[in-house]
């Protein structure tokens, strides 16, 4: 059975539809013609997204930030209360076994990441732990996650909450109050451009939802669904976990090296694979861009190939209204993944031509 979102059969729309993506069950439509305007908001003025796939992990103790450090990729140790960071916790392999957001405050680090990796993050930071003044809660779908993605996020944000937070870098978060819920505003984007998630507490989750569907007005704030999200999120090139990789994927499979991963730490689990990649070798296969010729849709779980053999697979797709045509992303395979390499897509019966192209297709600027 998928999961579903806290806000599930309760989005208040009429005509909504759902439909699966990776492990959850999501408001895929929200209006039956929706998509464009759902989009516009999305790169012009400001969506609002039931993102209630996320769990937190709250980390406390006076060794955390070092337990933390020595466990994952980027550098936990010089984050600032107020501070935060993308990160990975790997296998000694160096496969993605979860990524997260890491929030830093004065007596707390929260951990913040995809409900099914929470559960499995939580489970492997336990093993890890021995002597360390540390203590693990894992808060299952106690909080709920709400997303704004947009330029004019901020501006939006300022006006419902009375302040205008500095969150200048990804993972930078403050405290908030939006109609009297208290809430935590954090940086983040899956959409290339603006965005932030609010973190509250889920009991006040349809509170929130209600009056911020009530502030269309004056920043062009719109309700948006997943479809528009997740072609928004495609075009960025933001992989999703369940959906563009797993735990059998190496991070430098994914191409989130640079996201996720300090180049200037010590050790970590799974760093020595990761530098011997980076220093001596290439990836047997790398998620890419690629760009379709003609309308015809690539569909996740195509088959890529190139002169007759078989070079790879389409893990998300979706017709780019900024490019006006299909694109995919997909795993590609050594000696094909080179930037301008011509494959073919095997749609069903048909064969569709792509280029390999890098991630991400375009940037806020040019949308």
């Amino acid at each position: 059975m998928p999961l579903t979102l806290l806000l599930h059969g309760r989005h208040g729309a009429p005509g909504v539809t759902y439909a699966p993506l990776g492990p959850w069950l999501v408001p895929w439509r929200l209006l039956p013609d929706g998509f464009d305007a759902d989009y516009r908001a999305l790169r012009h003025g400001v969506g609002l997204v039931d993102y209630s796939t996320q769990a937190l992990i709250e980390c406390r103790g006076a060794d955390r930030a070092d337990f933390l450090q020595r466990l994952l990729t980027n550098d936990i140790a010089s984050l600032a209360p107020g501070a935060g960071c993308r990160a990975a916790l790997l296998t000694p392999t160096a496969k993605v076994l979860a990524d997260l957001l890491v929030l830093a405050e004065a007596e707390t680090h929260w951990l913040l990441c995809d409900l099914p990796q929470a559960a499995v993050l939580a489970q492997t930071l336990e093993r890890y732990r021995f002597a360390e003044r540390v203590t693990l809660t894992f808060h299952e779908r106690r909080l709920a996650v709400l997303a704004l993605e947009g330029p004019r996020t901020m501006e939006a944000i300022a006006a419902v909450s009375g302040s205008a937070p500095a969150l200048s870098r990804t993972g930078d978060h403050a405290m908030a109050t939006v109609d009297g819920i208290p809430v935590r505003l954090i940086r983040r984007s899956l959409t290339g451009g603006t965005g932030v998630w609010g973190v509250l507490d889920a009991e006040r989750l349809e509170g929130l939802w209600a009056f911020l569907r009530r502030q269309e007005r004056p920043w062009d704030l719109r309700l948006v669904g997943w479809e528009a999200f997740n072609a928004a999120r495609i075009e960025a090139g933001e992989p999703w976990f369940g959906v563009d990789l797993d735990d059998t994927t190496l991070l430098s499979e994914t191409g989130l090296e640079m996201a996720l991963a300090s180049q200037t730490k010590g050790c970590y689990v799974g760093q020595e694979i990761v530098a011997r990649m980076q220093t001596y070798g290439s990836a047997s296969k790398r998620l890419m861009g690629l760009v379709l010729e003609g309308d015809t849709a690539a569909e996740p779980g195509d088959r890529v190939v190139k002169d007759g053999v078989d070079a790879g697979w389409v893990t998300s797709a979706c017709r780019s209204s900024a490019l006006g045509r299909p694109i995919a992303m997909g795993y590609v395979k050594r000696g094909a993944y080179a930037p301008g390499t011509a494959v073919d897509i095997l749609r069903a019966d048909a064969r569709v031509r792509a280029m390999v192209v890098p991630l991400p297709f375009i940037s806020p600027k040019s949308v």
